[in-house]
């Protein structure tokens, strides 16, 4: 028989078992021998003999959940390199369909409703991965710093991160259309690219900017403001009460 792949259902083995029984059959018998783990009902992950981990990562069980499941925020920027912490017990992924949270291993998977299908790129047949673009993680996560890990983690990936495609992230902004998620991108990108980014884009996040200030991950009375972007920001030491 061919090697199993890291992560299956029947459908990726039709070929070899040609009815579901025979499958329910070969999958019942790997299990019991501690071959196959199941990752949730029709999904199966293969375990390494010589450590009794599974192959596959949080990455690939996340994009397999459903038949567009994808992921962003955090998850992403863990994914590409630019994340200072892991998230080790909770992982959100993308989903059109309705779903509860599933337990696999140490990891708890969230689902969110999936709003947006621009940028998702899929790499299924290269690395069994379904991931948004860099540009789409960055705005997603500064657009939900909930489910970042908060400001201070975004700014480390903006720190590290290679140069971005503008016209992406400025598709992104005209699709969500959110006058606080302008407002973010504006005071982050120009606080962290400077002159690297023209004039124009900040303007025109400046144009599509709320009026209010808006509170970023501190309360009334604390942080400090930034005048241009109406923003107040935790001052660094602070411990973030809100997240937006």
């Amino acid at each position: 028989m061919k090697r199993l792949p890291k992560l299956f259902s029947f459908i990726d083995l039709k070929d070899t078992y040609k009815t579901a029984s025979d499958f329910s059959v070969f999958v019942y018998r790997a299990m019991k021998r501690g071959d196959v783990k199941q990752v949730k009902r029709g999904l199966y992950a293969l375990v390494n003999p010589s450590t009794g981990i599974i192959f596959a990562t949080k990455f690939q069980i996340a994009s397999r959940l459903f038949d567009d499941a994808y992921f962003s925020y955090h998850d992403a920027l863990e994914y590409y390199g630019l994340a200072n912490q892991s998230f080790i017990s909770f992982f959100t992924y993308l989903t059109k369909s309705h779903a509860r949270d599933l337990k696999f291993g140490d990891v708890i998977y969230q689902a969110k409703k999936s709003n947006c299908d621009l940028f998702i790129k899929d790499r299924m047949r290269e690395e069994g991965v379904r991931v948004v673009s860099l540009e789409r993680a960055i705005i997603d996560s500064i657009d939900c710093l909930s489910l970042t890990g908060g400001l201070e983690e975004v700014e480390y990936a903006l720190d590290n991160c290679p140069k971005l495609n503008i016209r992406d992230v400025e598709q992104l902004l005209k699709a969500y259309d959110k006058k606080l998620l302008y407002q973010k991108v504006g005071y982050l990108f120009e606080k962290h690219f400077g002159d690297d980014i023209s004039e124009e884009f900040y303007q025109d996040c400046l144009k599509h900017s709320g009026s209010s200030v808006v509170y970023i991950e501190c309360n009334t009375g604390e942080g400090k403001l930034n005048s241009k972007w109406k923003l107040m920001i935790k001052e660094k030491g602070n411990i973030p009460d809100v997240l937006f």
